[in-house]
């Protein structure tokens, strides 16, 4: 399964899957937003893998979110909503597949990558993870689908300062919030998280995945049909507004966004 995104091992029952764009603090492609549900439903499928293990290249990121350079090359709302509905199918896929999937974080954990944590199962960090979502400072309005599976996690009030500050959390708030688990040694973070798989790895199969299954359920997922449309409908109002070409534009540039709010 390993490519030059994606480095994947499989040992003693444990998948431990890799992004590897290190040069790029592992910025995801939307090729990559294709390829991670289908690595994590082909492990659902083998007798052999128990647990994944999700993490980033290197001790700089676990991953920067999406890379922002593609962005450059959508024009039409029909190729933003094309872009969006990958990275949504991404997320949601991961979230529901059958196996326990845990997510160990060094450095940076950004924007999309926010959301991919979110959507893993735990979540564990060395002492310098940095955890945000910059989406305002992008023009971006985040879908329905991460922001209900965010406030489950951390509540409404953690999720609007998060949303609307665009700011950098350490991964002690993050933890303080109830965002990560736990956070560890930066040269613990590894062993803990592997004897931590260990555990579940020896545990009975279907008990580990009816849980899992038992916990989504009660937390409950989807809105209302209407609320739905009128969720996808602010999403993407903010793609395609002037404030967004503005927020991409001076991101790439490396300069303060001049919002116009329009």
């Amino acid at each position: 399964m390993s490519d030059e995104n994606f480095l994947v091992g499989v040992e003693d029952g444990v998948a431990t899957v890799t992004i590897n764009r290190p040069d790029q603090r592992n910025a995801l492609t939307r090729a990559m937003w294709a390829r991670l549900p289908e690595m994590f439903e082909g492990f659902a499928e083998d007798p052999d893998v128990r647990v994944v293990i999700l993490r980033g290249a290197g001790d700089k990121a676990f991953a920067s979110g999406q890379d922002i350079s593609e962005f450059q090359t959508m024009k039409t709302p029909e190729e933003w909503k094309h872009h969006s509905g990958v990275v949504e199918d991404a997320w949601r896929r991961i979230y529901r597949v059958d196996l326990p999937v845990i997510a160990m974080v060094h450095g940076f954990a950004m924007g999309g990558a926010f959301g991919l944590l979110a959507m893993c199962d735990l979540r564990y960090s060395a002492e310098d993870g940095v955890f945000a979502i910059p989406a305002a400072r992008l023009g971006v309005v985040y879908p329905e689908i991460l922001t209900r599976r965010i406030i489950n996690l951390i509540g409404p009030a953690n999720t609007k300062e998060i949303l609307m500050t665009a700011r950098r959390y350490s991964a002690d708030e993050a933890c303080a919030m109830g965002f990560v688990n736990r956070v560890l040694p930066k040269d613990k973070l590894e062993s803990y998280v592997s004897e931590l798989a260990a555990k579940i790895v020896v545990n009975a199969p279907l008990s580990v995945k009816n849980s899992k299954q038992m916990v989504n359920l009660i937390e409950g997922y989807t809105l209302d049909v209407e609320d739905s449309v009128r969720a996808d409908a602010l999403r993407h109002e903010g793609f395609n507004s002037e404030d967004f070409k503005e927020g991409v534009r001076a991101f790439l540039e490396k300069r303060t966004p001049d919002f116009k709010g329009a």
